[in-house]
C-alpha cells in the first residue's frame, strides 16, 4: 500500500487524478449526504404534520364521516395550507380485536402490514401517536385514535404512504452515483490531458537543464503557450547565457593567467641558467629573480583573491563605517607613498557612513584603488568620502597624466594594463567587490589625472545629501 501511495505521489498524471477522484468523491458524498438528510426530515416532519392534523380534525368531528371537503375546510380555517400528504391521508377502521371493520378501499396488505405494527406496538386499546413504521419494503406514517371511552372499542387508524417518496430519493441517489461516475470519466479524460499537457513542458525543460549540466549553453529555442513555463524558460536561457559567459571568461582569464605567469618564469629560468654556467653576474642576476619572484607571488595572490570573490556565496556582511576603514588604509599606505615623494590626502564631511560589506573584500579595493593612484600619480592623490542619497561615493583622484580616452572602455576589465600597469588584475578585483556588493565603479579622467569613483549602498539611508 505504501508503495501505491508513494508511486501516485510521484506521478504526475496519477497525482492530478487522485486529487480531482478524491474532490469529486468529497464533493458528491456531501451533496448526497445534505440531500437524504434534508429529504427524509422533509418527509418526516411533513407526514407528522398531515397527521396531526388529521387527529385534530377527526377530535373536533370535521373528517368523523370520512369527508375530505370537511378536512380541507378545517385546514383552511385554520390558514394551513393543503400539501402533498394532506391530500394523500387515508384511513380505515379497526375494532378491538384489530381486525377490518366495516368496508374499505384500502388495500388489504396495507391494512394487514399496518395492522400488524399497531397490534404490536399499542399494547391493547391504546391510541398510537403519529410515527413512522416500516414493513417490508414499505414505509408508512400512521397515527391510530380509539375515539370510544366504552366498549364496544374500535380504532380509526389514519396513514400515509411514503414509499414512492422513499423510492424516489432512492432514485435520485443512484442518479447522483451514476453522475458521479460519468464526471470520474470525464476526469479521468481531463487530468490525462492536463498532465501531459504539463509533463511535457517540464520534460523538454529537463532536458535542457541537463544540457546546461552538460556544459551545452545552447539556448533553448522552444516557446511555451503557458506563461510560467515561459516565465521558467526565459530564466533557464538567461542562466544558461550567463554561464557561457562566466565558462568563457574563467577560459579567458586562464589562458591570460598561464601567459602572464609565462614572462617572469621565462626570465627567472633564464637568469637561473646564467647563474649556472657563469655567464651572468650572480648579484645582478639575483636582483632580477627576486623582482620576478615578487611579480609571481604578487600576481598568485591577485588570481587567488579573483578566485574568492568569484564565490556565488560571499562571506558574512557586516555593518562598518566606511570613513574609518579609508582612513585606516591611507595610514597603511602613506609611508610608501612617502618613499616616492607623494602626499595624500583624504576628505571626508566628518560623519560616519555605514555600509555592509565585506570588510576584507572592501580593504583589498581600497588598498588597489590607492595603489593604482599611486602607480601614475605626480605629487598628489586625493581621496574624497560623501554619501549622495543612499550610496556612499568613494573618490581616488591623482595628478598623474589620466586614462587615454580609447582606453576608457577597458579599465576595469581583467588583465588590462596600463603604461606602469603590473598584471592588470587591480582595478578588475575593485569592479568585481563593488559589484557582489551591489555597488557600481566607473573611470573617468578630471581635469588633472585619472578619476576613479566607486559606490556602495549606505545602511543609514538619508542621513547625507
Amino acid at each position: 500500500m505504501k508503495k501505491i501511495f508513494r508511486r501516485i505521489g510521484r506521478n504526475l498524471r496519477s497525482s492530478i487524478l487522485a486529487t480531482f477522484s478524491l474532490l469529486l468523491l468529497f464533493s458528491f458524498t456531501l451533496i448526497g449526504i445534505g440531500f437524504n438528510i434534508a429529504a427524509n426530515q422533509y418527509i418526516h416532519r411533513s407526514a407528522l404534520n398531515a397527521l396531526i392534523d388529521a387527529r385534530n380534525a377527526h377530535f373536533t368531528g370535521l373528517i368523523a364521516d370520512g369527508s375530505s371537503e370537511h378536512f380541507l375546510s378545517y385546514l383552511s380555517a385554520r390558514d394551513i395550507n393543503a400539501s402533498f400528504f394532506h391530500r394523500n391521508l387515508s384511513r380505515f377502521y379497526l375494532d378491538s380485536e384489530f381486525q377490518l371493520k366495516g368496508v374499505t378501499t384500502v388495500a388489504y396488505s396495507v391494512v394487514s402490514d399496518i395492522t400488524q405494527v399497531l397490534e404490536y406496538e399499542s399494547e391493547g386499546m391504546i391510541g398510537v401517536a403519529p410515527h413512522r413504521l416500516r414493513s417490508g419494503a414499505n414505509i408508512y406514517y400512521v397515527t391510530s385514535i380509539a375515539p370510544m371511552i366504552r366498549p364496544p372499542y374500535y380504532y380509526v387508524v389514519y396513514y400515509i404512504d411514503t414509499t414512492d417518496l422513499q423510492r424516489f430519493t432512492t432514485n435520485i441517489n443512484f442518479r447522483i452515483l451514476g453522475l458521479v461516475v460519468m464526471i470520474w470519466v470525464a476526469t479521468v479524460l481531463m487530468s490525462t490531458y492536463l498532465a501531459g499537457s504539463l509533463a511535457r513542458p517540464l520534460k523538454n525543460l529537463s532536458k535542457f537543464a541537463q544540457q546546461i549540466g552538460r556544459g551545452d549553453f545552447t539556448p533553448n529555442p522552444v516557446t511555451f503557450g503557458n506563461e510560467e513555463f515561459e516565465e521558467l524558460n526565459k530564466s533557464l536561457n538567461h542562466t544558461a547565457k550567463q554561464l557561457a559567459r562566466y565558462d568563457n571568461d574563467q577560459k579567458t582569464f586562464f589562458q591570460n593567467v598561464s601567459h602572464e605567469l609565462r614572462t617572469p618564469l621565462m626570465s627567472i629560468k633564464s637568469y637561473a641558467e646564467g647563474i649556472k654556467h657563469g655567464i651572468m653576474d650572480p648579484i645582478m642576476a639575483s636582483e632580477t629573480i627576486l623582482e620576478c619572484t615578487d611579480r609571481l607571488t604578487d600576481m598568485v595572490g591577485d588570481v587567488l583573491y579573483v578566485s574568492r570573490i568569484d564565490n556565488i556565496t560571499p562571506p558574512m556582511m557586516e555593518e562598518i563605517n566606511i570613513v574609518s576603514l579609508i582612513e585606516e588604509r591611507v595610514a597603511r599606505q602613506n609611508y610608501l607613498a612617502q618613499s616616492k615623494e607623494l602626499s595624500i590626502n583624504f576628505k571626508f564631511d566628518g560623519e560616519p557612513i555605514i555600509v555592509a560589506c565585506v570588510v576584507s573584500y572592501i580593504e583589498r579595493a581600497i588598498d588597489n584603488l590607492i595603489s593604482n593612484a599611486m602607480r601614475y600619480a605626480t605629487n598628489t592623490i586625493t581621496i574624497e568620502c560623501f554619501a549622495i542619497g543612499t550610496n556612499a561615493i568613494i573618490r581616488v583622484i591623482d595628478d598623474g597624466p589620466g586614462f587615454e580616452p580609447d582606453k576608457l572602455p577597458h579599465v576595469f576589465e581583467r588583465f588590462y594594463k596600463g603604461k606602469n600597469g603590473l598584471t592588470g588584475i587591480g582595478l578588475s578585483i575593485v569592479k568585481s567587490v563593488v559589484e557582489q556588493h551591489k555597488g557600481s565603479a566607473a573611470a573617468e579622467n578630471g581635469e588633472k589625472g585619472a578619476v576613479l569613483t566607486i559606490s556602495l549602498p549606505c545602511v543609514n539611508k538619508g542621513l547625507h545629501s
